[in-house]
């Protein structure tokens, strides 16, 4: 993929949901809560870059 002239590989996420209960209605149709089946932790610190320059958050 690219954008703005720099390219970069897609990292997909593959995050296991639960459907849950009904949440309300949007434009006549009914929408859930997904809940995420495992807890989600972030690393400690990352190495992100934003317009070609590196930092850590």
């Amino acid at each position: 993929m690219k954008y703005r002239g720099i390219n970069y590989e897609e990292q997909p996420s593959m995050l296991e949901v639960s459907e849950g209960q009904i949440g309300g209605k949007y434009r006549g149709q009914t929408w859930r809560i997904h809940r995420a089946k495992q807890n989600l932790r972030h690393p400690a610190s990352r190495e992100l870059t934003y317009r070609g320059i590196s930092y850590r958050v």
